[in-house]
């Protein structure tokens, strides 16, 4: 289960899963980083996570220079797929690599650097996590910013959904209709973990084919955060609690979204 990022951010399943969240909700996100932050045209972003590149394409349509990278080679493949059709405008300054966030490998080059959709807090040790930070540091110039949309832990705890299920009644009609996705949650250790069953419908089959895969993310709060921030170099200027800017309440918001900057 440490390495289960390798394995299900890599498949069909996952873009299917969360094809909810769609190009509403990264103009909403993207949107608000604009408003906070003056950007001039031809600067340098890194979208660090970027999956299909919902989020890099809507920085490239502003005129910017966009860096996506993804551990996921299906997903890449699917962002590089949309640069021959759908972002096929943008492809001058546009740009996709599979690299994994711990090892950016670039100096002192982005003026932003974003981390979005709980991107963030994948590994099992915290200095792992934390190197990723450090590695956002470095890859930004003096005066760069680093925007980071996480969950919030203290409203999660609160408001967790142990078990849900869709599907079954579609299913158990007649074949062919949608899957069966099972999604047990439970927050243990530090972490908030994620098993999913996934029946999937097979055309000439009675029998559905069983998938199984596993989310763990590592719960930091907005305390834990400020420390690693200010020890890598980035001072923490704002923080909200959800896409529309509103103000960062622990108990209250969804979300926990910090705006640094590089000292």
């Amino acid at each position: 289960m440490q390495q289960w990022f390798k394995k299900w951010f890599n498949t069909q399943e996952y873009s299917d899963l969360y094809k909810h969240r769609d190009e509403t909700d990264a103009k909403k996100i993207v949107s608000l980083i604009l408003k906070n932050i003056k950007l001039k045209k031809d600067s340098k972003v890194l979208d660090l996570a970027c999956g299909n590149g919902r989020h890099s394409v809507l920085f490239a349509k502003k005129g910017f220079k966009v860096l996506g990278i993804d551990l996921s080679p299906f997903l890449i493949s699917q962002a590089k797929g949309k640069l021959k059709t759908d972002y096929k405008k943008f492809k001058n300054n546009l740009r996709f690599e599979i690299r994994d966030m711990r090892g950016i490998r670039r100096k002192n080059e982005f003026d932003l650097v974003v981390n979005l959709f709980t991107s963030f807090g994948y590994f099992e040790k915290d200095s792992e996590n934390f190197r990723v930070i450090k590695s956002i540091s470095s890859s930004l110039k003096k005066g760069g910013h680093f925007f980071l949309d996480f969950l919030n832990p203290p409203y999660l705890k609160r408001n967790l959904v142990p078990f849900d299920m869709t599907g079954a009644k579609s299913y158990l009609k007649s074949i062919g209709n949608p899957n069966i996705i099972i999604q047990v949650r439970e927050i243990k250790a530090g972490f908030v973990k994620k098993n999913i069953l996934i029946l999937k419908n097979l055309k000439n089959s009675k029998y559905p084919q069983i998938y199984n895969f596993y989310e763990k993310i590592k719960l930091y709060s907005l305390s834990d955060l400020r420390r690693v921030f200010n020890s890598s170099g980035l001072k923490i200027k704002k923080v909200f609690g959800n896409y529309y800017g509103s103000k960062y309440e622990p108990v209250k918001s969804e979300r926990l979204i910090i705006l640094a900057q590089k000292k």
